[in-house]
């Protein structure tokens, strides 16, 4: 289990049940801030442990002597607890508002040869969190995992979680490998309503029952076809006669514009899946599903601009009024032009093979993924849409290399927010949710929710950073001589907004405790960063207002927790410069021509080969899920 962290958020009630209107109360109130995933033990699904479960449940560094001392970070005899997590997805039980769920990218298994999909348990509203995995990694000796049809592979990431109304949770996700065969496929899982067994590494709140693969495998570097980007909702309207369906989305890419998005649904209980379809045109990736109180299933993505195909960059959607059997024509949400930091044609920047020229700027990408949602009870009609994009009066021509708002141009980005009460026929301008003029910062990594009545928006924020502007890349700043450094640790902020029309908006300010700095190089050979591609929020009854009333819990991707360090591949090349983005790090200088080396060791220069950095669990990799809820 966890130990919280107690926060301050600027919020209190402004999502109970009694107040006739969302106001911004004019004191703080306590709340808390948790660590989902922080240097504690890990419980398999049945109970039963394995090297896995240990190694991933281990903070510290062992003693021994590296068992490869040239394969980089991949040393088993070490922990691998202190690694990264990102990408998280979060839900509330129905049946009980206790319990939540959280997924994340999960790379406890890096010594392992593995990453996989993590998966979470709180039965305190998130106030503490039982980490596990899904079964069938690689070293699962489970008679389940033996069995999951993902045995085989040694990925398995973009996590998704989604209750229905008996209290099953399903799970979805990637699976492959990074060799061949490459086994790409996207799957749904299935945890039951009951608590799984008990045995010498805990017990899990609910028991797994089962993964099935729900779009066939495609294996890149034959075929050019990899399944990706999936997305998961359930029917919860009892209302609906589709209630409890289970659907799914995913993009199929092919390349050359032919990505094309593909859904699949379940009608009873995650025990099989529909043959996956197509239900968009080309040009798009990354899809969302939302499901209104009549049951009307509505799947919406991210499309490209193409010339000469009369496509634009923005948000299109799909209607089907008969339980995801069938689905209408495509109809535009909304265009934008798209926020997406870039240098020399590379969305994300760092040292060694991943400098993008002078400066030296250091940043993350910021894929566009669109959100939806509606809400379920009715209370609220309509549809509503989520994105962040370039504010079209902050577009002005870059000063630099650098570009965010098309080739030449920066611009600030914002979340908005678009609603329709129409069936998705049409759609209301997309309004920012916080313009927050007087403070700005860029806004991305958005998604809202609805729940009875209430709204929920969520997104990353840079307001705090001295150093923001929009003709640098988040996080950096320029030093007396020109080059790109760190603007420090108080660079980015979990914020939120409240509504209950999802025209007007309340906003809450920053949500998490703490702000981080996101652009730490962690990745790849600690040369580069990454925070994912989506945080999350859900919103529950939390059994009336007696009980508390209506809560939200939102999730995200978090650095605090990593330890800063100076990288000598950077240092010694360029006489003691430090940017500030480095992270704790064990290379060490050979001081040998490369040719004196083995060629497995990663080289930083030719003229100066340095080890592998053996040291996993040192701090430099602590990456974490750390979420709060409102109130």
């Amino acid at each position: 289990m966890r130990k919280p962290r107690l926060a301050t958020l600027a919020a209190a009630s402004l999502l109970a049940t009694t107040a006739p209107l969302l106001q911004a109360p004019a004191e703080a109130m306590p709340a808390l801030d948790v660590a989902v995933t922080d240097d504690g033990n890990y419980t398999r699904h049945d109970g039963g442990s394995d090297q896995a479960i240990r190694h991933c449940g281990t903070a510290g560094s062992s003693t021994a002597p590296d068992n490869d001392p040239d394969d980089g970070d991949a040393d088993s005899n070490d922990g691998g607890n202190r690694r990264q997590g990102n990408e998280p997805t979060v839900a509330i039980d129905p049946t009980n508002p206790d319990i939540l769920a959280a997924g994340w990218n999960d790379y406890c298994q890096t010594d392992l040869a593995a990453g996989w999909m993590g998966i979470g348990f709180s039965t305190d509203r998130g106030r503490t969190w039982i980490d596990s995995t899904i079964p069938g990694y690689p070293l699962d000796d489970s008679a389940e995992g033996s069995r999951s049809p993902l045995k085989g592979r040694t990925d398995a990431g973009d996590p998704l979680v989604a209750f229905d109304n008996d209290g099953r949770l399903f799970f979805g996700g990637i699976a492959f490998n990074r060799a061949m065969p490459q086994l790409g496929s996207v799957f749904v899982g299935t945890y039951g309503a009951n608590p799984g067994p008990a045995g010498p590494s805990g017990q899990l709140p609910k028991d797994y029952l089962r993964t099935r693969i729900v779009g066939k495998p495609g294996t890149p570097s034959l075929s050019g076809i990899f399944q990706d980007k999936p997305m998961l909702e359930v029917d919860r309207s009892t209302a609906s006669e589709h209630e409890d369906n289970v659907y799914f989305c995913w993009t199929k890419f092919q390349g050359g514009g032919r990505n094309k998005i593909y859904f699949a649904r379940s009608t009873d209980h995650g025990v099989s899946f529909s043959r996956g379809a197509i239900v968009s045109d080309g040009y798009v990736q990354g899809c969302d599903i939302a499901v209104e109180h009549d049951g009307d299933v509505y799947v919406s993505w991210r499309s490209f601009a193409a010339p000469g195909a009369g496509r634009t960059d923005g948000m299109r959607v799909v209607r089907s009024t008969d339980g995801g059997a069938t689905f209408d024509k495509p109809r535009q949400i909304a265009s934008f032009t798209p926020y997406a930091p870039n240098q020399a044609g590379s969305r994300n920047c760092g040292d060694g093979p991943f400098y993008c020229g002078d400066p030296g700027y250091v940043f993350h990408r910021v894929p566009l993924e669109p959100r939806l949602t509606a809400d379920q009870t009715g209370e609220v009609r309509g549809v509503f849409a989520t994105w962040n994009a370039v504010d079209p009066a902050s577009r002005v021509p870059s000063g630099s290399p650098y570009y965010s708002a098309g080739r030449g141009f920066v611009g600030r980005s914002l979340v908005y927010v678009a609603k329709s009460t129409n069936d998705a026929r049409t759609w209301s301008p997309g309004r920012p949710v916080d313009p927050s003029p007087a403070d700005p910062g860029h806004q991305y990594f958005s998604d809202v929710d609805a729940y009875d009545g209430r709204l929920v928006a969520v997104w990353q924020d840079n307001r705090t950073d001295d150093a923001y502007s929009r003709q640098l890349p988040i996080g950096n700043q320029l030093d007396s001589q020109g080059r790109a450094v760190s603007s420090g640790d108080d660079v980015v902020g979990t914020y939120a907004a409240v509504s209950e029309d999802g025209v007007n908006w309340t906003p809450v300010g920053m949500v998490s405790a703490v702000t981080h700095q996101p652009q730490k190089e962690m990745f790849g050979a600690r040369d580069i960063p990454f925070q994912g591609d989506y945080n999350w929020v859900a919103i529950a009854d939390g059994n009336g207002s007696a009980a508390g009333g209506l809560f939200a819990y939102m999730v995200w991707t978090d650095n605090r927790e990593v330890v800063d360090g100076v990288d000598p591949r950077e240092t010694e090349a360029e006489d003691g410069f430090v940017d500030g983005f480095d992270v704790a790090q064990c290379l060490e200088d050979l001081g040998r021509s490369s040719d004196d080396v083995n060629e497995d060791v990663p080289l930083a220069r030719s003229d100066a080969p340095y080890s592998g950095n053996n040291c996993g669990n040192n701090g430099g990799l602590d990456q974490d899920i750390f979420g709060t809820s409102l109130p």
